[in-house]
């Protein structure tokens, strides 16, 4: 029965005068109202379930009470039991008539028992015999015409249950306990999914912390470590060039030649360990950008022209510079723009076995300042696009492949651009050249 039924029908019974409505009637009115007023003032669960057993067993005067809920596959399970003096029962107190509770929860109808051990309808129930059982009350537990269990009192005394107040107002309770209980596991659900996303978020900060620190001290170990090799290797450098000026013309071409080769190593070497200092800044979060003012063409890309059309001649290469547009002043960090170009350059001729290299300033279709370096090399694979600018990667890898180089240059002038918010474009066909442009 529903608490509006009970309501109307006692405000009925008052309209009509009815001789049929009693004090108790009004009185389990209230008590009724009283209790749902109590169960549905908490969302924790455990609370709920105690709240609606204590207030079942109270009004129907029973022994003992328990609530049994359905789990995920659809069985019923112990959740709690009490005793009519308030103290909550363990598990393995839990004897009760299953047969009851099962075909309650089953049939999805209450079940009233009075004087059970007198009922030939019981002669096969082992259970109520042995606990000696006299009154049983059970109903199912029901929201939205879904069933989420059972509330189930007994006693070992006869309880007069020919009362109909009673009996209704125990199906009552059951249909405002299901909502109340339905609406706490709802709660606790969200609870266990809020407090389980804070552990994964946790978690997760950790890892990241963690990997950050890692990050961190890699980039501080390989700074470290490049700045440990490159001081070294400039004193070798500088020491060699004075013994070179200080026998002069001593030098038969086989030292000449040798002298040369200490010095490419040797400058190689260092423009590797930059390379790395450079990175390691980067990702360690240490480089600051520091803006101010000249002008691109004249302070940054004339005087890496002139510096690497030696390479270029040396190989064979037409190296051109061209202005389509004014000389731009800009307002941008100098360090960072000079290693985008000196990085850029550099690739475009180590990667142009012949043919020609063009460095182009000019404008984009915003009329934004743009540069762009075109050559005739050996161009880039469609499939390694996306590995393009990841750092200590090359199209060919191994010690057979044909070009020197770490795998750091495009690396950092990518990084480089993201920092200073320039736009890095690329065109590239196998074996046809490529054109890198960046616009500012």
């Amino acid at each position: 029965m529903k608490f509006a039924e009970l309501k109307k029908r006692v405000d009925s019974k008052l309209k009509e005068n009815s001789q049929e409505i009693t004090h108790g009637s009004q009185n389990n009115l209230e008590v009724i109202l009283e209790i749902v007023n109590k169960i549905n003032s908490t969302l924790i669960l455990d609370d709920v379930l105690e709240l609606v057993l204590k207030s079942a067993i109270d009004f129907t005067k029973s022994e003992r009470g328990f609530i049994v809920l359905a789990n995920e596959k659809n069985n019923l399970e112990y959740k709690l039991g009490i005793d009519d003096n308030g103290n909550i029962l363990k598990k393995v107190d839990f004897r009760v008539s299953k047969s009851v509770i099962d075909d309650v929860y089953k049939s999805g109808q209450s079940r009233f028992v009075e004087s059970a051990q007198s009922d030939n309808n019981f002669d096969k129930s082992q259970s109520i015999f042995t606990l000696e059982l006299q009154t049983i009350m059970c109903a199912p537990l029901i929201t939205g015409k879904k069933k989420i269990g059972v509330i189930y009192v007994d006693s070992r005394l006869i309880n007069k249950l020919d009362d109909k107040d009673v009996t209704d107002m125990f199906e009552i309770l059951a249909g405002q306990a299901a909502t109340a209980i339905k609406n706490a596991q709802l709660y606790n659900g969200q609870i266990n999914a809020y407090n389980k996303q804070q552990k994964i978020n946790s978690e997760l900060q950790e890892a990241k912390e963690e990997a950050e620190k890692s990050d961190r001290l890699k980039s501080e170990f390989l700074a470290q470590m490049s700045h440990e090799i490159r001081t070294p290797i400039h004193i070798m450098l500088s020491n060699t060039e004075l013994i070179k000026e200080d026998i002069g013309d001593k030098l038969s071409p086989e030292l000449l030649f040798s002298f040369n080769s200490i010095k490419m190593a040797g400058q190689r070497m260092i423009r590797t360990t930059e390379l790395i200092i450079n990175m390691s800044e980067i990702h360690a979060g240490t480089y600051k950008l520091s803006p101010s003012k000249f002008l691109l063409g004249k302070e940054v890309l004339l005087p890496l022209y002139s510096e690497f059309a030696i390479y270029a001649k040396e190989k064979g290469l037409e190296f051109v510079f061209e202005f389509d547009s004014d000389d731009p002043e800009l307002l941008v960090d100098k360090y960072s723009i000079h290693q985008i170009f000196s990085n850029l350059i550099d690739n475009a001729i180590k990667y142009t076995p012949k043919g020609k290299i063009i460095i182009i300033i000019g404008k984009d279709t915003d009329s934004r300042s743009k540069v762009e370096i075109r050559d005739t090399g050996i161009g880039i694979s469609e499939e390694y696009f996306p590995s393009l600018f990841k750092p200590f990667t090359q199209e060919e890898q191994g010690y057979s492949r044909k070009f020197e180089g770490n795998g750091l240059g495009l690396a950092l002038v990518k990084e480089y651009c993201d920092l200073n918010d320039f736009e890095l474009n690329v065109e590239s066909k196998k074996g046809e050249g490529s054109v890198f442009s960046v616009v500012i």
